[in-house]
């Protein structure tokens, strides 16, 4: 579901930063808000520069602009927050907590569908600023089924990765308990 009214957007933008609490650079907020596909980049990109103008979002000004919700921000977002459906506040800030424990630790991941002879393949990669932690690559004969694996993994990398390992040193062996 891509939110295209300019309204549900900024608050989108708004819910974002408030239940973020910390000041982030411009890009780092684009991420966060276009990750999950709500949102599109030239949207947000109006919607954003709309809210700085209005005072509800505050920049910092330092070599690296921060933005952060300012108090004109929250108040709107106290009234309109609810406006927004339960399901895109949870997977959205879900996935911002986690984009940001990533950046932090400086993890990226990455997947991509690529179609191939007789079917796709999805080929999913976690990596940091030195080296690949994981790489995976399945050949799948469905699409929607390659779509499906895909969005599993961009929302839960880190739980897919801890699986894996854990799989690989046998610490789940109830897993092949028939």
């Amino acid at each position: 579901m891509e939110l295209q009214d300019k309204f549900e957007i900024k608050v989108f933008i708004l819910f974002l930063l408030n239940n973020l609490e910390e000041p982030l650079e411009f890009t780092t907020v684009n991420d966060i808000v276009i990750q999950d596909g709500f949102v599109n980049y030239f949207d947000f990109a109006i919607c954003f520069a709309e809210l700085l103008e209005a005072g509800q979002i505050t920049e910092t000004a330092g070599s690296k602009p921060l933005y952060a919700i300012s108090d004109i921000g929250r108040t709107a977002i106290e009234s309109y927050e609810s406006t927004l459906y339960n399901s895109v506040r949870e997977k959205a800030l879900r996935s911002a907590l986690r984009l940001l424990a990533f950046n932090r630790s400086g993890s990226k991941i990455n997947s991509r569908i690529t179609e191939t002879k007789g079917g796709y393949t999805l080929k999913c990669v976690i990596s940091d600023n030195e080296r690949i932690l994981f790489n995976t690559e399945v050949f799948l004969t469905e699409k929607h089924y390659a779509e499906k694996l895909k969005a599993n993994f961009d929302e839960r990398a880190e739980i897919i990765y801890k699986g894996t390992l854990a799989l690989l040193s046998g610490d789940v062996n109830f897993i092949f308990d028939e």
